[in-house]
């Protein structure tokens, strides 16, 4: 297969930068394990959506980070990566960082923290919790 990008390229690279600077983990899974597996792998012709790592912090406060791709004659064309907002900031400015995770405003880093606490207070209570026969 070969990899194109025909939807809008100059931005697709943009959202690219933006993961190998900010979200490393997602950036070396793309390249080193999903591009290789679709080199091999002959897909039918169709649109896909593949989601890439990222902590669970990150999926809560923005949502799944997902490439989105079709193929067509064998060829695949990587059309987006998703979340938009965040990844254009994050190559447009260099953002602040809170946890491993870049925020724009103070609403961003707000929700964070918010959901930081619910996810240790929800491991807490699983550690807590003893089922007694």
């Amino acid at each position: 297969m070969i990899f194109n990008t025909i939807y809008d390229e100059n931005l697709f690279r943009k959202k690219e930068k933006a993961l190998k600077r900010y979200f490393k983990k997602s950036h070396k899974y793309l390249h080193f394990k999903l591009i290789p597996t679709l080199n091999k792998n002959n897909k039918k012709d169709g649109y896909y959506e593949v989601a890439l790592p990222t902590s669970e912090l990150f999926e809560k406060v923005y949502g799944k980070m997902v490439l989105k791709f079709y193929v067509k004659d064998d060829k695949a064309y990587f059309e987006d990566i998703l979340p938009d907002g965040i990844l254009t900031l994050c190559y447009e400015k260099s953002l602040p960082i809170y946890k491993g995770i870049p925020y724009y405003t103070t609403k961003d880093l707000k929700k964070i923290k918010i959901m930081e606490k619910l996810i240790w207070q929800i491991l807490n209570m699983k550690k807590n919790t003893v089922k007694e026969f």
